[in-house]
């Protein structure tokens, strides 16, 4: 390692901080008006002169870009110059650890999570309504106060949008946290900024990446093709909204997506004022798979219960659904039993209760539901509890009411009799710790089919995604 310089232009330099594969962070000190700043140099003696003369501006255009985003949540950059021949920036020391910092410790409360989502949101959006796009916003590039105020940093790959020249390449960027269109090296827009937010939300609180894989390609084409996986079940517990709002804001088109981050940070609101105080205390207590809270207790210890990595190839990559081998009775492969006016319907009467993430919610849960009870059921379960909730039931009870009978409510070769009705009512009180109140519908459809109770309780334990979960809710069959 090189030797820690005394100097750095007129900044006197106190310490290595960082160190990459490009250059090093130093804390410094600025003795014209005595303040501390970070300094990050980078090398390009090893460089070819064409690839010196890239990163020389790429460096420049960082500068360039932080200083037109002055924001209270955007690392301030003070001064660009160079030393001994390598540029320079001098810019906010800040006082505190990166996301990516803490979550390899341990996953965050969704509360937290979100309150630290708004700041980069709003950063972002003053970013965007500047002209510049980040196009590398991850984990490792928010770095958190102890106060938790949130400073984005490294604009190092940015683009102001409508530039006439640019030498980076759409592609550049981290690729868990690329938009589809950035791994086909397409054209991008500030909407794939709000793709890579949403992709270091879901880890925020889920603990790992969205999309992982072996390698970039594995990665890319889990994002280009798969759909996005479920957060824990402790998050979905906490914020049943969070999951259709990740959803949107990863889009596989910018069309797909919020379009700005204010609307994102808008429905992200939305969702904190529907947590109740009783559910944030709960989720800061350590449970499996999900440890709440920004005082970072120990590592969880090897073995502890959580989700599958998902870092496996295309074909395991795990699927957000039923498995393949178990397709969703009583609907066509691939098609939502529920028609486009009864949709249509629902989002109306959905929307002045959760305002317009209603259409994305109603969109999600019918391509999920089996049949108009279970979509209906798994709406009502995100309006806010008490008289609101009842409310919206009773207005979709008249659709509920005129419909044409489901295969649900009728009887079937796999007589619902040959179970009594106890054992019946204590499969649904298990499976709705884990699926909700589609238990009821589940439960009445695997009596049918199977042709005993531990073939029942077999079948229900397939609509748990959680290995861990699916052992529990099993042992609930012998208690």
């Amino acid at each position: 390692m090189e030797p820690i310089p005394v100097q750095i232009g007129r900044y006197v330099v106190e310490s290595l901080v960082g160190a990459g594969g490009m250059g090093q962070i130093y804390k410094a000190h600025d003795p014209d008006i005595r303040r501390t700043v970070a300094i990050k140099l980078i090398s390009t003696r090893l460089m070819s002169s064409a690839d010196r003369g890239e990163y020389i501006r790429r460096f420049r255009r960082e500068a360039e870009a932080a200083a037109r985003c002055a924001h209270p949540n955007i690392v301030s950059i003070y001064d660009y110059a160079m030393h001994e021949g390598q540029p320079f920036l001098a810019m906010e020391f800040v006082h505190g650890r990166s996301v990516r910092q803490m979550i390899e410790e341990s996953p965050m409360a969704v509360p937290d999570a979100i309150h630290v989502m708004l700041q980069v949101l709003d950063a972002l959006a003053s970013a965007h309504e500047q002209g510049v796009i980040h196009q590398d916003i991850k984990p490792a590039n928010i770095l958190l106060t102890p106060q938790m105020r949130a400073k984005v940093t490294d604009f190092g790959i940015s683009r102001f949008a409508n530039a006439d020249t640019t030498s980076i390449s759409s592609s550049m960027g981290t690729p868990s946290y690329m938009a589809p269109e950035q791994c086909r090296g397409g054209p991008v827009d500030h909407r794939a900024d709000l793709f890579a937010a949403g992709a270091t939300l879901f880890e925020m609180v889920a603990g790992e990446r969205a999309f992982g894989g072996h390698n970039s390609v594995e990665v890319t084409h889990h994002i280009m093709y798969d759909r996005l996986p479920l957060l824990p079940a402790a998050a979905r517990s906490a914020a049943p909204r969070l999951q259709l709002v990740l959803e949107r804001a990863m889009g596989k088109h910018p069309e797909d997506r919020f379009s700005s981050g204010h609307e994102m940070a808008e429905a992200l609101r939305q969702i904190l004022g529907t947590v109740a105080a009783d559910v944030q205390d709960r989720m800061r207590r350590p449970s499996a798979g999900m440890t709440a809270t920004f005082v970072m207790p120990p590592a969880a210890p090897a073995g502890r219960s959580g989700p599958p990595p998902r870092g496996a190839p295309p074909s395991a990559a795990p699927s957000a659904g039923p498995p393949p081998s178990l397709p969703t009775p009583g609907r066509v492969q691939g098609r939502s039993p529920i028609d486009a006016s009864t949709r249509q319907m629902l989002e109306q009467k959905l929307i002045p209760y959760l305002g317009p993430i209603a259409r994305v919610m109603v969109r999600s849960a019918a391509d999920r539901a089996s049949g108009l009870d279970a979509l209906c059921a798994e709406l009502a379960a995100a309006v806010p509890e008490g008289t609101e909730r009842e409310s919206f039931r009773r207005e979709v009870a008249p659709l509920l009411r005129t419909r044409p009978p489901v295969i649900d409510d009728e009887p079937s070769h796999g007589s619902i009799g040959s179970f009594h009705e106890p054992e019946l009512e204590r499969a649904q009180r298990a499976l709705t710790q884990y699926v909700g109140p589609i238990a009821r519908v589940l439960v009445r459809r695997a009596a049918r089919d199977a042709s005993s109770i531990d073939g029942m309780w077999q079948a229900l334990s397939m609509h748990i995604e959680l290995p861990a979960e699916r052992a529990a809710f099993l042992r609930q069959r012998h208690e």
